[in-house]
């Protein structure tokens, strides 16, 4: 079956590539077909050299851009262009005007989103998408259709009865980002600074802290800098469950931990600035704070004993 590459598969795959993984092993990393990978290494790939997922993006996005140029109706029609250009209103819509002109009301639309994109205030709904009322958001494709959602996730992890079971997120800023890691039970928490928001820097942290942290389970919201979950689980041998889609309050302690940590890093706040040793200071003090919510005993005691 054909399948057009995403970015953030791009991404998945130039992670795999680069760790060693034939391209069979990628596929199958992946949920899709060989045939497809080799068909996006051959297209956007240049010779001689690796394969990069922004460069990979770039290509495809202007590659499509360029596919259909010599068959744009209006484009190619300035006469055309120009009497729906006058007629476009917010009270008439392009499909009153297709009709007039015999093309397709998509036509119309394709060309305004393309190639005038100044026009979008003459739209009857000026330029903005909007659901049906009552509908629902069509389910996500691509990594995260197999994803272990986190009502698999162990009692343990549910009730708070036992320490290991982290949930985790990452934190932004203008240059750089932390990955952050509390414990549901302790609320125990672990801060690495990183790069940024990509998933290779997130797999490489959580292999590299695996023996300190010694999870029982990992549990992630769906943005795609977790979205080498399965490599995640081989290198550091802990099951990952992911929340369901826009449902922060699933992972509210990770989700309050973060908020305290904002009142030292704000929002826009430059990560590159700082060293591990200073986010290991903020976190020392969260870590040896009472909380009430432990009966005034800190998340290091609780984690810890």
């Amino acid at each position: 079956m054909y399948h057009h590459s995403t970015q953030d598969k791009r991404t998945a795959l130039a992670a795999l590539l680069r760790a060693g993984y034939s391209q069979r092993n990628a596929a199958k990393e992946l949920g899709i077909n060989q045939s497809s990978i080799s068909r996006e290494l051959d297209r956007n790939t240049e010779e001689g050299a690796s394969y990069h997922a922004t460069h990979a993006d770039t290509l495809a996005t202007q590659r499509r851009a360029e596919s259909k140029e010599a068959y744009r109706k209006i484009e190619h029609h300035p006469a055309l262009a120009e009497r729906i250009a006058s007629r476009l209103n917010p009270l008439v819509s392009p499909e009153v005007i297709a009709h007039d002109e015999g093309v397709c009301h998509e036509t119309i639309y394709a060309w305004i989103y393309r190639s005038r994109p100044d026009l979008k205030t003459q739209l009857p709904q000026r330029g903005k998408k909007r659901r049906r009322y009552g509908s629902k958001r069509s389910t996500k494709q691509g990594w995260t259709r197999d994803v272990r959602s986190i009502t698999l996730r162990p009692a343990g992890a549910d009730n708070r009865s036992r320490t290991g079971h982290f949930e985790g997120d990452t934190v932004r800023g203008t240059r750089g980002a932390l990955l952050t890691l509390t414990d549901r039970k302790s609320r125990y928490e672990q801060a690495i600074i990183l790069p940024g928001e990509r998933c290779d820097p997130v797999h490489a942290a959580l292999t590299a802290h695996r023996e300190e942290l010694s999870a029982r389970s990992f549990t992630f919201d769906r943005g795609s800098a977790f979205s080498l979950w399965r490599m995640i689980e081989r290198d550091t041998q802990t099951k990952v469950y992911f929340a369901d889609p826009r449902a922060p309050w699933q992972r509210g302690t990770n989700e309050n931990t973060n908020g305290r940590l904002r009142r030292v890093f704000p929002k826009g706040f430059d990560f590159s600035t700082i060293t591990q040793r200073d986010v290991d200071r903020v976190v020392w003090m969260m870590n040896h704070t009472k909380r009430k919510c432990l009966t005034w005993r800190t998340p290091c005691e609780v984690f810890r004993g």
